[in-house]
């Protein structure tokens, strides 16, 4: 089983922001920038491209309204929304999964070597952002 499978289960630890039926999302444990969020698929499919038309319509509509929920939690200006496919783009995870990756305009672009993963952050900041961010999320609905 994979690891986006475990944590979709419970089986593994995760500091989760949203949890639906379909969906699920939390923080990443190793932020390009903070706020750095994951938005998965709880069923299996290894890429966004191989993700059934039911599901990737619930992917597409949760990232958006989190995406929302993320930038004003984090005060950003602007947010890259991405999935990579394929080991060549990057994918290190083979489970659909959309990054939500927040950004600041006094901050020099995100270039790809910027997607090199960074180090894991103390428990108390993503608890403190696992709750600002399900605050907006109340907001925006």
């Amino acid at each position: 089983m994979c690891l986006f499978c475990k944590i979709a289960n419970s089986e593994e630890s995760a500091y989760v922001i949203y949890d639906s039926e379909k969906v699920m999302a939390f923080l990443d444990k190793f932020p390009i920038s903070p706020g750095h969020t994951l938005v998965i698929t709880k069923a299996h499919f290894d890429d966004f491209l191989s993700t059934s038309d039911d599901y990737i319509i619930d992917l597409a509509k949760v990232t958006r309204e989190l995406a929302k929920a993320v930038t004003k939690a984090v005060k950003a200006n602007g947010v890259r929304v991405l999935s990579n496919v394929g080991k060549s783009a990057g994918q290190v995870i083979f489970h659909v999964h959309v990054h939500i990756i927040p950004t600041w305009d006094e901050e020099p672009p995100i270039e790809y070597s910027d997607f090199i993963p960074r180090k894991e952050q103390s428990k108390v900041y993503y608890e403190k952002l696992q709750m600002v961010i399900n605050q907006n999320l109340e907001r925006s609905k």
